[in-house]
């Protein structure tokens, strides 16, 4: 699927945050001792804080891949109806199993067109031992295209450690030809939080947060937060482009954000 010019201006248009913020200089006079001479006053530091403020605001977080990741093929669809647009559905995931280290994290897709009135959506979640589904659950809406999101807190369940999970959403168009389902699969591992990470966030703060977790190889917690960012100002320019720049490094094309 390829990202297109209306794709990135509905994304710039439902996402965002405002400018980092940077503390107040102080510019009150000093009195020099006497018989000493006023130095001229250094602002190459400022420059340099400056410029590397606007590094921190153009450039998206650079994901690393896991040291342990394992190739997956996600899996993303679509079907042109008579006289209805094509319907795609994609996984916001990397090409190998994604990591997080949220318990409970938040599952993130998209899909293009909600326009037929008698379609829904199925969520199924399945783990590497158990035969049947941890969740196989019909989804709420969603009730415009682009983003959505699907919190597993929301349906009681917990990812174990070291365990890989698979997770699909279903268009269903029509219950009795399941065989016309239009899919979108992923992969999830739920792993140990790194060593010194906990610092890394204190230190990076809330515009920081998606960078340190992007860096650790955490993509759904890197997604997560730029996503949180975006929802909590739509107006963001900043936001907005760091999370197509996201998504865009593995692959993805930057779909808009539409209710989840």
């Amino acid at each position: 699927m390829r990202a297109t010019t209306a794709a990135l201006v509905a994304l710039a248009s439902a996402l965002a945050l405002g400018p980092l913020g940077q503390g107040a200089a102080d510019d009150r006079p000093r009195e020099e001792p006497k018989g000493q001479a006023q130095s001229a006053p250094d602002v190459s530091a400022p420059a340099a804080g400056a410029e590397a403020l606007r590094a921190r605001r153009t450039t998206p977080p650079r994901y690393q891949l896991p040291r342990v990741g394992k190739p997956r093929h996600r899996i993303g669809g679509g079907r042109r109806s008579a006289g209805e647009p094509v319907a795609e559905l994609w996984a916001l995931v990397p090409e190998h199993v994604g990591q997080t280290i949220a318990k409970q994290p938040v599952l993130y897709w998209y899909v293009s067109e909600t326009s037929q009135a008698d379609v829904h959506f199925e969520l199924t979640l399945i783990d590497e031992d158990s035969i049947e589904p941890l969740v196989d659950q019909r989804l709420n809406g969603p009730k415009q295209a682009g983003l959505q999101q699907v919190r597993l807190a929301d349906h009681g369940v917990e990812l174990e450690t070291g365990m890989e999970y698979q997770w699909s959403v279903a268009l269903v168009a029509d219950p009795s030809q399941r065989s016309k389902d239009i899919v979108a699969v992923g992969w999830i591992e739920r792993v140990s939080e790194p060593p010194g990470l906990a610092e890394r966030l204190a230190a990076a703060g809330s515009d920081g947060e998606a960078a340190v977790y992007a860096d650790s190889g955490l993509w759904y917690d890197a997604l997560r937060a730029l996503a949180g960012r975006v929802s909590r100002d739509p107006d963001d320019e900043v936001a907005q482009s760091h999370l197509a720049g996201l998504l865009e490094q593995v692959g993805l094309p930057d779909p808009g954000i539409g209710g989840g």
